[in-house]
């Protein structure tokens, strides 16, 4: 059978926007696409994600053993590496806070509310490694009381929300992968249950009034209308769902767009990666320093840095060793 290329043409499509909304810096463009954005990763991983049923009770461990395996080397790699560039930074720029936040990032990754002698704590882009990696267990361990994970998903995200407004402190973002919960959970539950019509138009609806009356911004545990922005997220994933398809469709000469689509979100991880040591490292000002046609203006910056971190990622998955990392 031919392999549908569906999903991964949707996160071809959803990296790239990962990129434009934290580099293109238009308010309106950006506050839409973080309306569903990394709600659609995490739908989709939920979407092939299986249930406790499926396993033995003495497999458990040993898959989420593999989903720590599959997760948590790049974090630490990218974070890792991150850390060095900061560090040969630190000798020419004579301050190590940038090495040391970087470094407590590694083992405290959500102090962002929380002001330190050294600046702000965070994990940027990778944070979502971490939030999918609890997410999935969660999921993996609920999913024993099949007809009662939904709700219970929801209910587990609405007090991580409750406890963090309280408390906003976080090990390696564990309530944030229960905030995700509900969105994995969302993709789990369609891969065996069939979404109506109506379903689809009051979900794409809800983003609608989600996009013009309500903010979502997972990194910033914001919601400003729960449960609203949740279901108006898996409205936005439904339509990048059908642009996908229909690009997945193109005939002729145009089957080199699916291709494209389809490749990127292969290596949608590297991407993630790439840009958050970018981002962090601020790579793409550097190299751009060293070039004669310094300054760029900034629209050009934008997209060298875009252009720059799928070259890196390119180059990343087909490292040997890296490779098993991050494809």
């Amino acid at each position: 059978m031919e392999r549908d290329n569906t999903c991964d043409i949707m996160k071809g499509i959803g990296i790239l926007l990962v990129l434009l909304g934290h580099t293109w810096g238009i308010p309106n463009i950006t506050h839409g696409i973080s309306s569903f954005h990394m709600p659609l990763f995490f739908i989709i991983a939920g979407y092939f994600s299986h249930s406790y049923s499926d396993y033995e009770p003495s497999q458990v461990p040993t898959v989420i053993g593999h989903y720590a395996k599959r997760l948590i080397p790049p974090f630490i790699l990218t974070t890792i590496l991150t850390i060095l560039w900061c560090v040969l930074m630190a000798f020419s720029k004579d301050s190590w806070n940038s090495v040391i936040t970087q470094t407590l990032s590694l083992f405290w990754a959500d102090v962002c509310t929380l002001p330190t002698p050294w600046g702000r704590v965070g994990i940027g882009v990778v944070w979502f490694l971490l939030a999918l990696f609890w997410a999935k267990t969660f999921l993996l361990l609920l999913s024993r009381w099949e007809r009662w994970v939904l709700p219970i998903s929801f209910l587990l995200s609405i007090t991580a929300l409750l406890l963090h407004s309280v408390v906003p402190y976080s090990v390696w973002y564990i309530s944030l992968g229960l905030v995700a919960l509900p969105f994995v959970t969302i993709g789990w539950w369609l891969r065996t249950h069939h979404l109506p019509w109506w379903g689809g138009v009051i979900c794409v609806a809800c983003w609608i009034v989600a996009m013009l009356y309500s903010s979502l911004d997972m990194y910033e545990y914001t919601f400003d209308c729960y449960p609203l922005d949740v279901v108006g997220a898996c409205g936005g994933t439904l339509c990048v769902f059908g642009v996908s398809r229909g690009i997945n469709k193109m005939p002729g000469i145009g089957k080199y767009i699916p291709m494209t689509f389809s490749y990127l979100g292969r290596i949608s991880l590297a991407i993630m990666c790439v840009h958050c040591f970018e981002m962090a490292s601020h790579l793409g000002l550097h190299l751009v320093a060293l070039t004669p046609w310094a300054p760029l203006p900034i629209w050009g910056m934008y997209i060298f840095r875009y252009a720059l971190t799928i070259l890196l990622a390119i180059v990343v998955v087909n490292t040997p060793y890296l490779k098993k990392i991050f494809v």
